[in-house]
């Protein structure tokens, strides 16, 4: 192996070292990442809500759980081409890995195809379907087939940022999410202020960003060492073992997004009936709750690629010394966050909109859910750390399980009673019961030995 070669597998090896050190210099990136992230989509709503008033605001809002729920199942599936290439980079196994990439970014091509002609052709029977405001449904419209278009950018950034995630490096995506989201500023206030192109704009900001990073990650890959990199002759010939573990590891993975975002958007069409001003606040409450819980979730996809790497290494007592380390750095950050969110979260609510009614609403949600940080932070940690160790079936379950409890939660807590706080109590209320329901799994249950390792992977040897 050339010296290149093993610089770089040292420096994104997590099977060796000192475990607090290589987890937080393998998370700030990615905490970095998800920041960014967030920034890249508050951005479409900050301009929108200031700019172009609280109907574009809201159609913004009510967008996003559908395009999730389209998303939801491509995002499961590059959870698991992260989990095998993980295990696989574990057991150093490079040969293996290439064909794993080349397998990956051919479903990622196929995927994305798939996403853009449904996402298209019933985004407005779906609008439609949740009784969107007739005074939203113009904008949502556009703005959804504009998004659903540029699919293909944004599955190949997500496919792209887990392959290089599995294999340690978590700066790549970072940087390549970094040039997106510059980009996609700049393109909002150009698109919006200069061409006047209201949701129109913010939407092909968004696709144009998402497809450069993805053509970013795709070039990283190429350079990554190892002789990995981007075959065309590969793709055309993908592995079919690799796609059934990549599918047994990302379908659990992406039943249980389709199931968050069926919850979001059937409690979405409940909420609409409260009319734009609360379908605005809403958005600016899961916008700047997306800043804050982003941490916590850059953690938990350390979780997984640590304990991913440990499981393919057969080191499965670091693995859990790992998931402990990371429970501790998740509860600090929730109660310190939680305590910065109570007192100056409406500082954070008025950068989104200057509207005395969103913002009061707005100021309510982040306050009501602020008490829940800790038990959201350690449902997706321990997430993480079983579908790295290959389980991915359970937090699936309990993830379903508390998205069907919030439903009902809110019809009875805020719709019936028609209380808008009643959304926010409903959903604080479904984060602790799945935080419940994981936490007694994970020191009860027998996860440890019925996770999937990909071949090559030692088994694990129940003490």
């Amino acid at each position: 192996m050339s010296e290149q070669a093993t610089t770089v597998q040292s420096a994104n090896d997590l099977t060796e070292g000192p475990i607090a050190k290589k987890i937080l210099i393998f998370a700030m990136p990615i905490i970095a990442s998800n920041l960014l992230m967030q920034l890249y989509n508050a951005v479409d709503s900050i301009v929108i809500g200031q700019y172009a008033g609280t109907e574009a605001l809201a159609a913004v809002g009510v967008s996003n759980p559908i395009m999730m729920l389209f998303n939801a199942l491509f995002i499961g599936f590059s959870v698991g081409a992260s989990i095998v290439v993980a295990q696989t980079f574990g057991a150093k196994d490079m040969a293996r890995l290439r064909r794993t990439i080349n397998t990956v970014f051919a479903l990622a091509f196929t995927v994305g195809i798939i996403i853009t002609v449904f996402g298209v052709l019933l985004c407005k029977q779906i609008l439609f379907m949740l009784n969107v405001p007739e005074s939203v449904i113009g904008d949502a419209h556009v703005y959804l087939v504009i998004i659903f278009t540029g699919t293909i950018g944004n599955v190949f950034f997500n496919y792209g940022g887990g392959i290089l995630r599995g294999m340690g490096d978590s700066k790549s995506p970072l940087v390549a999410l970094a040039i997106s989201c510059v980009l996609n500023i700049v393109l909002d206030i150009w698109f919006v202020f200069g061409f006047d192109m209201g949701v129109a704009g913010v939407a092909w900001a968004t696709v144009i960003g998402q497809t450069l990073s993805g053509l970013v990650l795709a070039s990283r890959i190429n350079r990554f060492g190892h002789g990995l990199g981007l075959s065309l002759k590969e793709m055309l010939k993908p592995d079919r073992e690799i796609i059934r573990n990549v599918f047994k590891l990302g379908i659990p993975s992406g039943l249980q997004n389709i199931a968050m975002s069926l919850g979001g958007v059937i409690v979405q069409s409940f909420t609409n009936s409260f009319g734009p001003v609360f379908i605005a606040a809403n958005t600016v409450v899961m916008r700047l709750d997306g800043f804050v819980i982003m941490p916590m979730f850059g953690l938990s996809m350390s979780a997984t690629t640590f304990v991913g790497q440990n499981t393919g290494a057969g080191n499965h007592e670091r693995a859990q010394k790992g998931v402990g380390t990371i429970i501790t750095m998740v509860a600090a950050l929730a109660l310190s966050m939680a305590v910065i969110v109570y007192f100056f979260g409406h500082y954070g609510v008025r950068v989104f909109t200057q509207e005395f009614e969103v913002i009061e609403i707005a100021v309510q949600g982040v306050r009501i859910i602020c008490f829940v940080y800790l038990f959201m932070g350690l449902d997706v940690t321990l997430a993480g750390a079983m579908r790295g160790a290959g389980m991915a079936t359970v937090p699936m379950m309990t993830s379903i399980t508390s998205n069907i409890i919030r439903i009902p939660l809110v019809y009875f807590l805020a719709i019936r009673p028609f209380n808008y706080h009643g959304v926010f109590y409903a959903m604080a209320t479904s984060m602790i019961i799945g935080a419940t329901l994981i936490s007694s799994y994970y020191v009860f249950g027998n996860w440890r030995e019925k996770g999937i390792r990909v071949p090559g992977t030692p088994s694990l040897e129940v003490e």
